[in-house]
């Protein structure tokens, strides 16, 4: 079974190898959807959306600058980094993490799969 879970998250950053204006600081509201999978369990749940929305939302860097945790945080920089932490906030849940999208605003995303 697949779940998806879609959470989002303001922070700031700057693209250092960014010839344009977002060489500068500034911020977007991310949208990041998260495609899980699990395996129903006998309560016909996979898991409590209500615990997944937090464990995903404490792997998130709300209101954070972005460049702390990345050196060029763009969305295909951020996809792979977000997949891993999540990857394993899942694993004792038994859940996988299919994909993630991480979206800068409604019109552009990077998405990212794991194998």
């Amino acid at each position: 079974m697949l779940l998806k879970i879609i959470r989002k998250f303001s922070a700031a950053h700057r693209l250092p190898h960014y010839d344009g204006p977002c060489y500068n600081l500034h911020g977007h509201t991310w949208k990041v959807v998260f495609l899980i999978e699990g395996t129903v369990q006998p309560d016909g749940m996979v898991a409590d959306f209500k615990k997944l929305k937090k464990l995903l939302d404490d792997q998130l860097p709300d209101h954070r600058y972005l460049n702390d945790l990345l050196e060029n945080p763009t969305a295909e920089n951020l996809a792979p980094y977000f997949f891993a932490k999540v990857t394993q906030a899942l694993k004792p849940l038994g859940l996988t993490l299919k994909t993630i999208e991480v979206w800068e605003n409604e019109n552009a995303a990077a998405v990212f799969e794991g194998k």
